[in-house]
Parts: structure tokens; C-alpha cells; sequence
């Protein structure tokens, strides 16, 4: 029930989900200050210091020193909104502002009067905070976020303040990874791409193939420590193999074909040449080969078998391409594996080899292994709880992957919860993944279907050189106004113009070429020709932010009204705009010969 107003009573008796009795009360500090005072069970909890709560406010006021015009602030308590005035106070208009309240009548009391444009008071709950998370957190900001605890929270909301640090490190991690990605394989991700326009128009989209094996269960293959009991136990039972359908990634297709196991499906996202090497040998299995843009250029020239088209960038691109399905994205193959297996209507899916553990003290299964895995650093080890509930080592990378596949199955079960996921592997727990032995699976007479034989369906027409050519004008384009615009504010600069931009009249001849620059910027950065060099893109917009963007909140209107601090801002940013677009033009062209 939404209270009022806090006026009307300053102690409220609350019951809690599963039973625990809490008292909430509002009392004075002794500088002053109003503060909730909260009973759970047989504890008392002040939610800040009822002696010096002041101490309290400058803590988070001092948590905000260096505050950048672009950074996030997300501030764990609200209490009684005491802190509001002075966190107004040094903060920008730019700044975003999160204040997570795990106590839902603070809350109600609060959300109407805290919420305003730049600052969010959002209830505590575990998937609405990870969809903010989510949303808020990327490649160019996860280094300006600013987290503080307030007065008492992280004790008497100790599970939830833990919770909130876990899903916040995961996007960061999510974040700084992507960045890292980008910057490794720019120039293989535009290579790959560029030769894989050649292979679209021999391919098959995913789309031909929604729902093509409805109700049939497919097993997902991946090359985890637990495949090599999995395959004891396919070969086994390889007379019901038939009833499955069977995706395997790169890495495991040898491993299957050594067994005389013929998969329905192989998927290779990664853009590394070892993920060539690891399906050398095999380029002319009868089984469809499904990629993407980044996709590994040698191998999809190599590979004789079908193509199967998954479209993440041309969709995004080619207009007559923005109906192409896409899959979802969690760092590793089996993540798309698994997403096929769904657009395909499979039910229920079969996790094999899906240890995100070292399972036995192993990283891979020992007969997916190849000589790159012996580069492989030696881990920092976590634990986890595996599906018998007991403690397994794992690292930070391999449980990243465990908390996507977690993530996708939540996502997907909300919208349908027919769709079954079972964990036949024996490494972590999968939650929605509930884990049964795959030795059951394959002797139940619960699938009797027969699996459809993916046929080709080439119906995709792409001018490839054209598309090409587009790229090489859109660069060529942007080095002449990159050109343009450091001529035009190198003029405004040596003008040394006293007027601010908020001042200037809105036909000011000044202010209409500044503005052009503007335009220039947002004409360049939406482009739907600049998803073409997307990681080259990733790259530049972080390091421009880090080198030229770096005003202070509290210098942020000075600064951004100062047109002499803005032309020398944005000549800087089109020198390096200018200097990665030829690099990407030697590249390109060196692709092209």
C-alpha cells in the first residue's frame, strides 16, 4: 500500500516477504538530521549515523570529488533524501543519477519527490537492477561510474548491497571485455567481413529454418572437461541419435566425426585463424556450417558443406536485410548454439560438454583440446557450486559464460515457459537448467520425431562490390569533413570569441558554423555506414572520450558555452577521426587487392 506521506506517521510496521516482521521508524540524529531507524527480526539497524549523520553526507559528497560532466553516480540508500540538496549541488546536468532503495516504503514515500531528469530512484530488485545495469553500462563509460554505499545500508541490506556489487562487476566486465575485443581484432573483424560479403549470396538465411524442428530435442555440444563422458554415453545410444538434433561449435566437430557422431549442425563465430585450424581436415563434412559477418574468412572460402547466414551487422545495414534474425550474443559459441537451437523451435535443449568448471581439474575436454589451449595462461581460480551442490573450481571468464547462459534462459522462459533447458554436463550449476544424466535422455521414449535435415534455401542477393564501394565513399566522405570541420574551428579559435554559445545570437555566423561541426559529428558516429568499421568505432569513441572530453561537472556549463574550449576540443577530435579512417582505408584497400 503507497503511503501519503511520511508526515502522516513516523512508525510503520511492515511484513516482509517470507515472514520477516521489520519496523521502520523515523528519528533525529543528534546534528539534526532525520533518519529511518529499522527492526528485522531481533535486530535494529540506524540506516545512517544517529550521532553525526552529517559525516554521513559528506562521505558521499567527498565520493564525487573529480566528478566528470559524463559519469553515472549510483548511490545504494535513500533514507530520508537528506543527502538530495547537496548531491544537486555537484553534480551536472550530463550526470545520471541512480539511487537503488532496497526498502520498498522508503521508496514509496520518496519516488514521486527524488525522481527527477538526471536522477532515478529505482526499488532494489534483482532483474530490474541488472536491466539498468545493462542498459546504462557500456564501451565508452564503465571507467566513469561512481559507486557509493550510504550510512548504514551495506548492513542492514548486506545480501542485497552484495548482490548489487556482483551484477555491477559482471557489466563492468561485460564492458571492458567488449572494449578489449574490439581492440585486438579490429583490423580481423573489417577483413573477415569484407570477405564474407562474398559468401552471403551462397548461403541460406536462419530465417528459412524457424521452427523447421519444432518439439525436437536438440543437444548442444561443447568441449568442456564433461564431453568425453558425454560421447562415452552417445555412442552408446547412438541408435537414438536420430531423434536429436545436434549442434556442435568449431572446437567439438572433430571430436564428434571421430566418433562416427555426423552433428546437424556446426556453428563458428569466432574471427581467429585457429578456429580454421581446428576444423582443418574437415571442410567437406555434409553438414551445414552456420556464421556470421566476423566469422573466420578462411574458413568460410574453405568450407565446401552449406552455409547457413546469421545476420548481427547487415541488418543493421542493408535495408533489404533488416528482417534477417539475428542471435544472441554471450562471449562464447555455445551461447549462440544454444539461441539457434531455439529460433529452430527445438524443445528441450541439452546442454553436453557445458561445464563453465574445470570439471576433473580440466579446462577442455581432452578430446577437444588442440596446441593453442597450452598458451592459455595459468587461471585465478573461483569456486562455484556444481550440480551435485558441492564446490568446483572454476575462473572469472568460464563463470561469465554460465551467468550469460543463466541470463538467456531467464530471458527466454519469460516469454515461454514450455521451453525446457537440461544440464547433461557435470562441471557448475546452471540455474534453469535442470540436470539429469543424458544417459535417461537418449533411452526416453518421450522423443519418437524424427529430426529435419536442414535443406539449403540460397535465397539472400547481395552486390558485394557495391557494398564495398559504399564503405570506401563513406570514408573518403568523412576524411574530407574531418578536413572541413578542424579548418573551421581552427578559424573560430583564432577569432578568440569572447561571446559564450548560449549568448549568441541564433543566426550568428559563428554559432551556424559551429553547429555545422555538430552536425558533421552526429552525421559520422549514426551512420549506418559506420557500423561497417563498428570495432575501429569502439575504439576511437573511447579514446577521444578519455583524451579530450574530460571537463568536470563543475565546469560543465563554462566549458560547454566556451566556443574557443569547444573548437579546440572537436579540432582534436577530427584529427583523430581522420587519422583512424586512413588506417582503415589502407586496410581495406590492402583487403581488396
Amino acid at each position: 500500500m503507497r503511503l501519503a506521506s511520511w508526515l502522516i506517521s513516523d512508525f510503520i510496521d511492515i511484513i516482509f516477504l517470507g515472514g520477516i516482521m521489520s519496523k521502520l521508524k523515523k528519528i533525529k540524529s543528534e546534528d539534526g538530521y532525520y533518519l529511518y531507524e529499522l527492526q528485522k527480526n531481533d535486530k535494529i539497524y540506524c540506516l545512517g549515523d544517529k550521532r553525526n549523520y552529517k559525516q554521513n553526507i559528506d562521505d558521499l559528497i567527498d565520493k564525487l570529488g573529480g566528478l566528470l560532466f559524463d559519469s553515472i553516480v549510483f548511490i545504494f540508500g535513500l533514507d530520508t533524501a537528506e543527502y538530495i540538496e547537496k548531491l544537486k549541488d555537484n553534480i551536472c546536468s550530463y550526470n545520471k543519477v541512480i539511487i537503488i532503495e532496497p526498502n520498498k516504503d522508503i521508496y514509496d514515500i520518496y519516488d514521486e519527490t527524488v525522481a527527477r531528469d538526471n536522477i532515478s530512484l529505482v526499488l532494489y530488485e534483482e532483474e530490474v537492477i541488472e536491466g539498468v545495469l545493462n542498459f546504462l553500462i557500456n564501451y565508452k563509460n564503465f571507467n566513469r561510474l561512481h559507486v557509493h554505499c550510504f550510512g548504514n545500508y551495506d548492513k542492514a541490506y548486506k545480501q542485497e548491497y552484495e548482490k548489487f556489487i556482483e551484477l555491477l562487476d559482471e557489466r563492468y566486465y561485460v564492458a571492458f571485455s567488449s572494449l578489449s575485443l574490439d581492440n585486438v581484432f579490429k583490423d580481423l573483424f573489417f577483413e573477415n567481413m569484407l570477405s564474407n560479403l562474398y559468401q552471403i549470396n551462397s548461403s541460406s538465411p536462419l530465417n528459412s529454418y524457424i521452427d523447421c524442428n519444432k518439439n525436437i530435442p536438440a543437444i548442444i555440444v561443447s568441449a568442456g572437461p564433461s564431453l568425453d563422458k558425454n560421447i562415452e554415453t552417445m555412442l552408446k545410444h547412438k541408435q537414438n541419435l536420430d531423434k536429436f538434433f545436434i549442434i556442435a561449435g568449431n572446437r567439438t566437430l572433430k571430436t564428434l566425426i571421430k566418433n562416427d557422431i555426423i552433428p546437424n549442425l556446426v556453428v563458428s563465430i569466432d574471427p581467429a585463424i585457429v578456429n580454421y585450424e581446428m576444423m582443418k581436415g574437415f571442410m567437406d563434412v555434409d553438414t551445414p556450417l552456420a556464421f556470421y559477418e566476423y566469422s573466420n574468412k578462411k574458413l568460410m572460402k574453405e568450407y565446401k558443406g552449406d552455409k547457413i547466414y546469421i545476420s548481427q551487422l547487415f541488418s543493421k545495414t542493408i535495408e533489404d536485410f533488416s528482417n534477417l534474425t539475428g542471435t544472441y550474443s554471450g562471449g562464447s559459441v555455445a551461447h549462440t548454439c544454444i539461441d539457434i537451437a531455439k529460433i529452430m523451435g527445438c524443445n528441450p535443449i541439452i546442454l553436453v560438454g557445458q561445464d563453465c568448471a574445470y570439471t576433473y581439474g580440466n579446462h577442455h575436454s581432452k578430446n577437444a583440446t588442440f596446441d593453442e589451449d597450452s598458451k592459455v595462461p595459468c587461471p585465478n581460480f573461483i569456486t562455484v557450486e556444481d550440480v551435485y551442490g558441492n564446490n568446483i573450481k572454476t575462473t572469472k571468464t568460464l563463470d561469465f559464460f554460465r551467468q550469460k547462459i543463466e541470463e538467456y534462459i531467464r530471458l527466454i522462459q519469460d516469454e515461454n515457459e514450455e521451453l525446457e533447458f537440461i544440464n547433461s554436463s557435470y562441471g557448475a550449476k546452471i540455474e534453469g537448467a535442470r540436470h539429469q544424466d543424458l544417459d535417461e535422455l537418449l533411452i526416453s521414449n518421450r522423443y519418437e520425431k524424427r529430426v529435419y535435415k536442414l535443406k539449403a534455401d540460397k535465397n539472400i542477393s547481395l552486390n558485394a562490390d557495391e557494398i564495398i564501394n559504399q564503405i570506401y565513399n563513406h570514408i573518403d566522405t568523412f576524411i574530407n569533413k574531418s578536413d572541413e570541420c578542424i579548418k573551421i574551428c581552427s578559424e573560430l579559435l583564432e577569432k578568440q570569441i569572447k561571446e559564450s554559445l548560449v549568448e549568441m545570437d541564433e543566426n550568428d555566423e559563428n554559432l551556424q558554423k559551429f553547429l555545422y561541426v555538430m552536425q558533421v559529428v552526429d552525421e559520422f558516429e549514426f551512420n549506418p555506414n559506420s557500423y561497417y568499421i563498428g570495432s575501429y568505432l569502439t575504439k576511437f569513441l573511447f579514446d577521444v572520450r578519455q583524451k579530450y572530453f574530460e571537463m568536470e561537472s563543475k565546469d560543465y556549463k563554462k566549458l560547454t558555452s566556451d566556443i574557443n574550449y569547444q573548437s579546440m576540443t572537436f579540432i582534436n577530435y577530427f584529427k583523430e577521426l581522420k587519422n583512424m579512417l586512413n588506417e582503415i582505408k589502407t586496410v581495406l584497400l590492402n583487403a581488396s587487392k
